[in-house]
């Protein structure tokens, strides 16, 4: 029978970061049953490292990714993960919304002040507040992956697509897995499969609520007014953000659709035709120089979260050598390298003074209400039962 120090399960983003930082150490391996690295919702996002968040726990983690992206280290074989644009963000319901998340970033020395200046696209009308983030960036999730993927190989860790988990070796501690190919024995084993983490949860005899929420995004056709090192602008009680693509636009109007977890891979899909009459409109009324664009291609993805919309990071208080590195939600290009980090020096029982376990204890009570939105406004949440399968809608 095979035998590593630590089986990773998944081969997104989280997964990959995590082995990026665990290979130089122990022997890893990734498993996973697409046929390509971060075919689910590492490839669905839009790239964009968002550090000024609404949760602490995700600030935290964006303000070290974003600083591992501007300095991956001498380990690190591809070209650079990312660029800087800026970003505007900004309020147009309550403007004091974000307030605590500016002092956090300027605490940590990361400037943030009022826009100097709109792109020529947006409107100042459109928020009642906005904040300007200079060295915001965009990232490339596939030359993430690459990179990441890159590293575990370096230190002959091993990486098998086409795999699938179908059962987990050991009685009173998780000892390995068992795949369609075999079983293989391991010291840990970490579940960072995205919307498949319930499910493999389930197969080790843990719940663990994890519930994935399809969000719709557009490509726009070219404009005149795009440009490429453009800044991105999200309105964010609003619920919709758009980000210069070369001489296009991503446009999106942030929706949260609950779906059940999934059985097999191919979680992308076509984009909501609802949601893109919604997200219209408020193009149309925050930024009416966009308003006519066309659409030229739309998708669909899911996001994964726990109720609470904390990751899951660190070892499983119930099934012994059970880890997770899971429910990133709509932040993993944001947070899994930091993520990956930390889940690394908690394996390696070395100091993660910069992230406390509590918020992210895979093990914490969770939430009875899960608050959803719908249409992606920040102001009209809906109330899943977090205890549901699915989530019955209240």
């Amino acid at each position: 029978m095979p035998r590593v120090d630590v089986v990773i399960v998944g081969a997104g983003l989280g997964g990959l970061a995590l082995a990026h930082h665990l290979a130089p150490h122990r022997h890893v391996l990734v498993v996973d049953q697409g046929t390509a690295l971060g075919a689910e919702a590492s490839s669905q996002n839009a790239s964009m490292i968002r550090t000024l968040a609404e949760d602490p726990v995700e600030r935290v983690l964006a303000v070290r990714s974003a600083r591992w992206l501007q300095d991956p280290g001498e380990d690190w074989a591809e070209a650079p993960p990312a660029r800087t644009t800026g970003a505007i963000v900004g309020l147009a319901l309550d403007p004091h919304h974000l307030d605590d998340a500016v002092a956090h970033l300027r605490a940590r020395g990361i400037p943030v002040d009022h826009p100097p200046a709109v792109p020529r696209w947006a409107s100042a009308d459109a928020w009642e507040t906005a904040w300007w983030l200079p060295s915001a960036q965009i990232a490339d999730p596939a030359i993430m992956m690459r990179g990441f993927a890159a590293t575990l190989a370096r230190h002959e860790g091993e990486l098998r697509l086409r795999t699938t988990v179908v059962g987990f070796l050991g009685t009173d501690a998780i000892t390995g897995v068992q795949t369609e190919q075999g079983p293989i024995e391991a010291d840990a084993v970490v579940l960072a499969a995205g919307a498949f983490g319930q499910r493999l949860g389930a197969l080790a005899g843990v719940h663990r609520p994890l519930l994935p929420l399809r969000r719709s995004i557009w490509r726009t056709a070219p404009h005149p007014l795009a440009e490429a090192h453009a800044p991105w602008v999200w309105l964010d009680d609003v619920g919709l953000y758009v980000r210069p693509d070369g001489d296009r636009f991503l446009v999106c109007g942030c929706d949260e659709q609950p779906e059940d977890v999934p059985h097999a891979p191919g979680t992308t899909a076509d984009a909501d035709p609802q949601m893109e009459q919604q997200t219209r409109k408020r193009l149309a009324h925050a930024f009416p120089a966009l308003a006519e664009v066309p659409f030229e291609t739309g998708w669909s993805g899911l996001r994964t979260f726990a109720p609470d919309r904390r990751p899951l990071l660190g070892p499983d208080p119930e099934r012994p050598g059970l880890w997770w590195l899971a429910g990133l939600g709509g932040a993993g290009v944001t947070c899994a390298a930091a993520a990956g980090e930390a889940v690394a020096g908690w394996l390696l029982d070395r100091p993660v003074d910069w992230l406390p376990r509590r918020p992210v204890d895979p093990g914490r009570r969770p939430l009875r209400r899960f608050p959803i939105r719908l249409q992606g406004e920040w102001a009209r949440p809906t109330l899943l039962d977090a205890r549901e399968p699915l989530g019955r809608i209240d």
